[in-house]
């Protein structure tokens, strides 16, 4: 069975990949800049505030909501002061599908202009603190799991996934499921779907999702960034989320 132009669902482990890869890192204000562009790549945000500002570029429809947490409780990315002594709080980096805010420590923060945002982190002593993402999620929405599938006449159910692969701007970006399965005529079945692949811009994901569940989970994450390398503990997933008209890979 070809594929072809289908509707995609996508679990919390999924989403949280994408939210951590399509917004968290292209989000950091030293990407952006390019201080990070010899050792971890650029982002497509600084084509994009060339000409617009921050609370003014469209990234999504309005269900999408991205938000980065340091704050949750238990979480893996935890921390209520950062490494530069800025009280911690919620980043909401894409609010209603407009790029609202970007994560900054105090050096970058004054090259925006702005205040820093608590975004500094350093894996130890001897390492210098870098921005980092904590908790990166997509926000919960107005619906449970069932009406996601309700809606579905041909779909994919994508559970988890085996491989990801995105460009150094954080721009164009392919995941393959792992565990998949048929939903048909509204209901999920037992018909798994050997290999699905989801290839779009962060556009083309963003301008896709209708439908985001009400509830959460956050798989564990690691993080890595800089030369020397530091890795950072994180959480990723938040809500699951429902893509139209999605031209999907594989068979």
């Amino acid at each position: 069975m070809k594929l072809g132009v289908i509707d995609v669902i996508v679990s919390s482990e999924v989403a949280g990949i994408i939210a951590h890869e399509n917004t968290g890192h292209p989000s950091e204000g030293d990407r952006i800049l390019g201080r990070e562009g010899a050792q971890a790549g650029e982002s497509f945000y600084i084509d994009l505030l060339k000409d617009q500002k921050l609370g003014e570029i469209k990234i999504g429809n309005e269900c999408v909501n991205l938000i980065d947490d340091p704050t949750l409780p238990g979480s893996a990315g935890f921390y209520l002061y950062d490494d530069e002594c800025v009280k911690a709080r919620p980043r909401y980096l894409i609010k209603n599908g407009i790029i609202t805010e970007v994560l900054l420590n105090r050096e970058f923060a004054y090259k925006f202009e702005t205040k820093s945002n608590a975004s500094s982190r350093s894996m130890g002593y001897d390492r210098e603190p870098l921005i980092r993402m904590a908790n990166t999620y997509f926000g919960p929405g107005d619906h449970n799991i069932e009406e996601l599938f309700e809606d579905v006449k041909k779909g994919i159910y994508m559970k988890s996934f085996t491989e990801w692969n995105i460009d150094d701007r954080r721009f164009q970006s392919k995941y393959v499921g792992l565990e998949a399965y048929l939903i048909k005529d509204g209901m999920l079945t037992e018909k798994m779907v050997r290999r699905p692949i989801l290839e779009l811009t962060t556009f083309g994901l963003y301008g896709s999702v209708d439908a985001i569940t009400k509830d959460a989970e956050f798989p564990m994450g690691h993080c890595g960034k800089s030369d020397p390398g530091q890795g950072a503990p994180c959480w990723m997933g938040g809500s699951q989320v429902r893509m139209r008209n999605i031209r999907l890979g594989g068979e």
